[in-house]
């Protein structure tokens, strides 16, 4: 388990969460973006999520907090969301050219 500390606040979650979030949150400041992220966390003892707003100036640190709901973080779609936006943020999609219509003047026949 680890603590995420953050803007005077902290949430509980799975260490895979919290190390996914600072990865993230690190490859946001490089790339000068910001973003919104819904994780899980451990709240009075129960499984609940959060949002967290991250990017070049999230100063995020992260503790060990112990305990025993690890398993509870292993089957998440927030986590895979999370996951899913880092590598988007690391492998962004190439954008094809449109292929040229230059000297084709048919478009221009029914004007």
């Amino acid at each position: 388990m680890k603590l995420i500390l953050y803007a005077g606040g902290s949430v509980l979650t799975g260490d895979v969460v919290a190390h996914s979030v600072a990865e993230y949150a690190t490859a946001l400041a490089q790339a000068g973006k910001a973003d919104t992220v819904r994780i899980p966390v451990i709240k009075d003892g129960r499984l609940n999520s959060v949002e967290l707003v991250i990017g070049p100036a999230s100063q995020l640190i992260i503790e060990d907090a112990g305990g025993d709901f690890e398993d509870a973080f292993h089957d998440d779609t927030q986590l895979g969301t999370v996951l899913e936006k880092l590598k988007a943020l690391r492998n962004p999609e190439q954008v094809q050219p449109r292929p040229s219509t230059a000297g084709d003047d048919s478009s221009l026949d029914d004007l």
